[in-house]
């Protein structure tokens, strides 16, 4: 509580119901935030487990930016009430969000979650622009809490006190920047002696004492966060010394001054902590290590460590952890930097205590702002959420999942063929977003003919829920008797019985297609692994439910039986020298009985 900015009193908010697909395909509007292709690389959930990947600037950044700057932000503080009231702000609110501007809260998570460009001031509420010479200043400070010189005469001052009235004397009268230049155990052990209860033996100079006590205890609690530094302290080093901070003095009330300084090197530790988060991950600390700060850090910081809890498991403290994100007011959500959103769906891909915990939360978030969301951090987000646990059952996903719709739908003339597959590959398994889904196989089929095979495949897996009576389908049919046909064709035997296996149950009639494929297949079939023969018997099987008809296709199923046979055989044989083994440890086991019994056989003889 002492260092957790207390949210505001939230108002009552309004929203207008947003616009229809329809409405949105009528009216169609330029996107500023297009990215260029990306890497096929990039279709998997994995590669958005880089650390906190730097999500593409949004439309919302760029016009707080001219807002702020035309308030005076760039060298000044603007106060939120200010920028709330701004033309540009309301207006862009009410025609992305059909809402008001944010609340101070959400305003206050959306600054101090983006570091690297906003300085927001608590006390006064309001913002400015991190200039570059802000931040080269910044540099500096930190450089300088680095390379401090050792304090020699202070640290054998320190070591030779005997008594803790005499350790009070020397930190006291000490210089504070040689305080935060001792070494990190030195700092240990000070917070550990200064912060017990003084008992003074003098009553004539307990007054004094009492004074110099206060002074020795706000130095070394303002010393923490330099001798870290200089240090280069880990996270788990940072957070040991945060739950030093906060327990420094016990449960007696401490003095003003002492309780001011533990709040301010709390912040600076906290700062810290983000900034490490952001750049190296948790590493191996744990949910456990992490409890203390996600119960009492800033918003902004504690949702960093709780997007860090995906490769930590299942565990109940992983689960206790995350479920901390529910501190966090649902609107105040809204305004958390779109990395941080994205890794937190990343890490419900991972460990369903995470997925339990957070991805209702996560999903509503995004779903509120996703209008002002880049085109590709949309298709990234939409990946992660389709691949997290649980999200099939969750209603807030599928609200997502039509946001997205509905914010794309006037974008698809302008999105990669990537961004295209991404949203494809998703969207496609949604019934109730065909429509949307017609209007992004119309466009995707028009580049169809241009694409390489590997992206072709992976847009006709995304289009095949259509059915082979859509025309986009059978347009995306053709590209591939087009591609063969050019020499264009560039699969593996595996990815062309792949393809045979997704376009088998949804468009067994395309003569053209299935003439192509089978006989790319015959003549390929010696290269085809256990996984391509599995998805040839798929496609063409017995257990298939109406199975295309061409001309290698008798031959191609007559291989994949005659190469299951010798299998089918070595297992039967397998079994029966096992049988047979079983057979001859039960005699032995009888024989062992009977020696045990006496023998076996007819010597036993008479009573």
């Amino acid at each position: 509580e002492t260092v957790q900015a207390s949210p505001q009193a939230s108002s009552k908010r309004t929203k207008e119901t947003p616009p229809s697909t329809e409405t949105l395909k009528k009216s169609p509007r330029q996107d500023p935030d297009a990215t260029p292709e990306t890497h096929p690389s990039d279709w998997k959930v994995e590669s958005l487990d880089a650390r906190f990947e730097e999500a593409t600037k949004s439309v919302y950044d760029e016009v707080l930016v001219e807002a702020v700057t035309e308030l005076g932000g760039d060298s000044n503080y603007v106060e939120l009430a200010k920028l709330k009231a701004h033309a540009k702000v309301r207006t862009y609110f009410r025609r992305a969000f059909f809402r008001p501007p944010w609340e101070d809260d959400t305003f206050a998570m959306f600054f101090q979650s983006r570091p690297s460009e906003w300085d927001f001031d608590e006390a006064s509420r309001g913002v400015r622009m991190l200039s570059d010479v802000m931040k080269q200043i910044a540099q500096v400070v930190n450089n300088k809490r680095r390379t401090a010189p050792f304090p020699e005469a202070l640290y054998t001052q320190v070591l030779k006190a005997g008594t803790l009235q005499d350790t009070i004397q020397v930190v006291s009268s000490a210089v504070a920047a040689e305080v935060a230049a001792l070494p990190i155990d030195s700092i240990e052990a000070l917070l550990e002696s200064l912060g017990k209860p003084l008992q003074p033996d003098n009553p004539a100079t307990a007054a004094a004492l009492a004074v110099a006590h206060v002074n020795a205890q706000v130095k070394v609690l303002a010393a923490v966060p330099g001798a870290l530094a200089k240090k280069g302290a880990g996270l788990g080093q940072i957070l040991d010394f945060y739950r030093q901070v906060i327990t420094f003095g016990g449960e007696q009330q401490v003095d003003p001054n002492v309780a001011a300084q533990k709040i301010n090197t709390l912040k600076v530790l906290c700062t810290d902590t983000a900034a490490f988060i952001r750049e190296k991950g948790v590493g191996t600390v744990g949910a456990k290590g992490l409890m203390l700060l996600c119960q009492t850090a800033p918003f902004h910081v504690s949702t960093l460590a709780i997007a860090c809890l995906g490769d930590k498991g299942d565990g109940d403290d992983v689960k206790a952890c995350a479920s901390l994100l529910g501190k966090v007011p649902a609107h105040v959500l809204e305004g958390l930097a779109q990395e941080t959103l994205l890794q937190l769906a990343v890490a419900s891909t991972k460990s369903g205590a995470v997925a339990e915990a957070t991805l209702g939360m996560v999903a509503k978030a995004c779903a509120a702002t996703l209008p002002a969301w880049s085109t590709d951090d949309v298709a990234k987000l939409l990946l992660a959420l389709s691949k997290a646990k649980g999200a099939a059952e969750s209603a807030e996903v599928k609200e997502v999942y039509g946001r997205a719709a509905e914010a794309l739908a006037p974008k698809l003339a302008e999105m990669s063929a990537t961004q295209l597959i991404k949203v494809a590959l998703v969207l496609g398994k949604v019934p109730s977003l065909k429509e949307f889904l017609e209007m992004l196989a119309a466009d995707a089929a028009n580049r169809a003919a241009t694409m390489p095979s590997p992206q072709l495949l992976l847009l006709t897996q995304g289009l095949l829920p259509l059915g082979s009576s859509n025309a986009s389908v059978g347009k995306v049919l053709e590209a591939w008797v087009a591609s063969a046909g050019e020499g264009k064709l560039s699969l593996t035997a595996d990815q062309l019985a792949k393809l045979a296996q997704l376009v088998a149950p949804a468009a067994p009639g395309h003569e053209g297609f299935w003439k192509m494929l089978g006989g790319r297949l015959g003549a390929e079939q010696k290269a085809l692994t256990d996984a391509g023969w599995a998805s040839i018997e798929a496609a063409f099987g017995a257990d298939a439910a109406s199975p295309p008809a061409f001309e290698e296709k008798d031959s191609l199923l007559a291989a994949a039986k005659s190469r299951k046979q010798p299998k089918e055989d070595e297992k039967r044989r397998d079994g029966g020298k096992k049988r047979s083994r079983s057979r001859d440890d039960r005699k032995r086991s009888r024989s062992r009985e009977e020696r045990r019994n006496g023998g076996g056989g007819g010597g036993g003889g008479g009573g």
